[in-house]
């Protein structure tokens, strides 16, 4: 009895572990539930992933276009017409633009080719800005001058048919210029000792007796020139117009005859017959030939009666002119 039952007990168990066992088989092997509806899926832009070595280049082009050397563009020359011109960009920093000769230019030169160096100041290996445009700035200086020319007195007295004296003059003195602006005008004074003798000769009767008489003035004065000096830009040439006040300290008239019976001697200035101040006005050219030295040439035309009061001789209505050319030494 106890045999068959457990016989019985173990059939159970076994079939049991069976069944357990086929359960989690068809768990396993069942197939997936359909889907309800089919959807069409968004076609999404394609993201493009960038490596390492793209993006460090990205970079580097992006400094490069920043770089002061590339928003600079310095010129390779400085005339010619391929000279290249500067781009002017604000920037902090200063930047020195190092003009030389193109290639082609030192081919064909056949001589030794020197690099020059712009610079706000000149100096001994360099030219300034002025210099590299042609341009010629007026700059105050100081320095001396001398002159020598003719000089004439002449007028029309009502007696005599023939009043023209003429002669020699010269003056030596100091000059100053005062620039009005930086190229074109400038204001020029200065100083000058002026000493002129002028003489005529001709047959006149005189006192009933006839024969050839020869007169003379010789005159000294303080002349104190007052003028505007006009250039051009990129030139050293210049002209000088103006007023001229004279001052005279001295003036000595002559007369003798042939015959010797008259001589006559008179200090115009003690005797009051001569003017105190003559008025001349100033015409004149001049070329400044280097750093300190130049050149001019000037015409001074009187205005005034010089022997107003004097009526003796017919020489009461004579005024002055002359022509003078010179030199200018500048101090600096």
């Amino acid at each position: 009895m106890n045999l068959k039952y457990a016989g019985i007990l173990t059939a159970f168990a076994v079939s049991a572990v069976m069944a357990q066992n086929t359960a989690s088989v068809a768990e396993t092997a069942a197939p997936a539930p359909a889907p309800v509806a089919e959807v069409a899926p968004v076609q999404a832009e394609p993201v493009v992933e960038q490596t390492p070595a793209q993006a460090e280049d990205k970079f580097t082009q992006a400094e490069k276009e920043l770089a002061p050397e590339t928003l600079f563009s310095e010129p390779t020359a400085v005339r010619g017409a391929d000279a290249a011109k500067p781009v002017q960009k604000k920037t902090t920093k200063k930047f020195v633009y190092r003009p030389v000769y193109s290639p082609s230019e030192i081919e064909t030169s056949n001589g030794p080719v020197k690099t020059v160096y712009v610079s706000e100041v000149a100096s001994a290996d360099t030219i300034d800005m002025n210099q590299l445009r042609g341009l010629i700035p007026l700059k105050f200086t100081f320095g001396f001058q001398g002159f020598i020319g003719s000089a004439f007195l002449s007028g029309d007295n009502g007696h005599y048919e023939y009043d023209r004296y003429f002669g020699l003059t010269w003056s030596a003195g100091a000059f100053a210029l005062f620039p009005l602006d930086e190229y074109n005008m400038a204001f020029k004074t200065g100083v000058l000792f002026e000493h002129d003798k002028v003489n005529n000769s001709y047959s006149e009767v005189y006192k009933e007796n006839y024969g050839e008489y020869r007169f003379s003035f010789s005159q000294y004065r303080i002349s104190l020139p007052l003028l505007f000096s006009l250039k051009s830009a990129r030139s050293n040439l210049y002209f000088d117009v103006g007023v001229q006040p004279s001052f005279a300290i001295s003036d000595t008239f002559k007369m003798k005859s042939s015959d010797k019976k008259y001589n006559i001697k008179e200090d115009m200035m003690d005797n009051d017959y001569r003017s105190a101040i003559d008025w001349s006005i100033i015409f004149g050219f001049g070329i400044r030939a280097n750093r300190y030295v130049g050149f001019d040439a000037r015409f001074c035309w009187g205005i005034n009666n010089q022997y107003e009061d004097y009526n003796a001789f017919g020489i009461n209505n004579l005024t002055s002119k002359s022509f003078n050319v010179g030199a200018t030494f500048y101090v600096f």
